[in-house]
């Protein structure tokens, strides 16, 4: 493929780091579009969310993956493996570190895995503006020592901030190969419709519930249907106990009826259209160990 006698590149990057360091809010500052949900909650992120970002023939296609930590139930050794699974097919790799954090033993976990791949690796050492650049300089002097030689580059960055974003843009695109564009010029993900809106709420009850809920929640999204003035779109709430459940509705239905409110808002800016979002909360004790909550997410289910 070639656009104006140019030829094209496009290539797979994985965004790999600890939990909370920033992989989504990364992704959607350099797509300017959210196509990845953030929170202060752990394991936010539970499967692959490729965001797709198209730069005159460059087209790079970037794998927002689970983030890793010690697993211990069957769900989460699920989510750390597919993370693993993007480091190893891709073109590059980007290795996002929360700067506050430093080095941990997740850092130490994810530096053996990277020893062990020859594809080209950069490290962002993220939110920088949150550390004096003396410090900044005492870790980077630690993580050379630790891992000599392992990263091509490393970049200081605010993802939140899209402070020195552009330079690893810059390193991205001259590490991606030969290759027609796997997606339209306009695409932004090729994140299923139906796992996109439950995504959204799910963020919503984390952004509302963060203190009182543990991340043990999936939503479904159980139809969508276009209709006249509107698109009218169901989903179910699954939680493993009553007590979750009440929580997630509120006194009232209040908590619930807020949740969809903001979910709602959000679905419309999307879809373009007015939206009616019904919602429903089951107990479903069970749940991380059913494999069609594994399917439904892009997960593999191992017995």
């Amino acid at each position: 493929m070639t656009i104006k006698n140019k030829k094209t590149k496009c290539g797979f990057v994985a965004l790999i780091g600890a939990t909370n360091s920033g992989k989504s809010t990364l992704l959607n500052t350099i797509l300017d579009t959210k196509v990845s949900i953030t929170s202060h909650k752990v394991q936010t992120t539970r499967n692959q969310i490729r965001g797709i970002k198209t730069l005159s023939n460059t087209q790079i296609v970037f794998i927002d993956t689970p983030g890793i930590f010690n697993p211990k139930e069957k769900f989460d050794k699920a989510m750390v493996s597919s993370a693993w699974t993007a480091m190893n097919d891709s073109d590059c790799v980007v290795f996002i570190l929360d700067a506050q954090k430093g080095i941990t033993k997740t850092f130490d976990n994810i530096i053996r895995h990277l020893k062990t791949i020859n594809t080209p690796i950069a490290l962002c050492l993220n939110k920088i503006d949150l550390l004096k650049k003396d410090d900044l300089l005492k870790l980077t002097s630690e993580i050379i020592k630790v891992a000599p030689n392992l990263f091509e580059e490393i970049f200081m960055i605010s993802a939140l901030k899209n402070d020195g974003i552009k330079s690893l843009l810059d390193w991205i695109v001259d590490k991606m190969p030969e290759s027609p564009f796997y997606f339209d010029n306009n695409a932004k993900t090729d994140l299923p419709l139906e796992l996109h809106l439950a995504e959204i709420t799910r963020e919503k009850i984390y952004q509302l519930l963060h203190q009182e809920l543990p991340y043990s929640i999936a939503i479904k999204t159980d139809s969508i249907e276009y209709e006249e003035k509107g698109i009218t779109i169901k989903q179910t709430i699954y939680t493993s106990s009553e007590n979750h459940k009440s929580i997630i509705i509120g006194a009232g239905g209040t908590k619930l009826k807020s949740i969809g409110t903001r979910a709602r808002e959000e679905m419309s800016i999307i879809l373009g259209k007015k939206v009616n979002l019904f919602l429903f909360v089951k107990v479903k004790k069970d749940w991380r160990n059913t494999p069609e909550f594994f399917t439904d997410i892009g997960l593999e289910f191992k017995k």
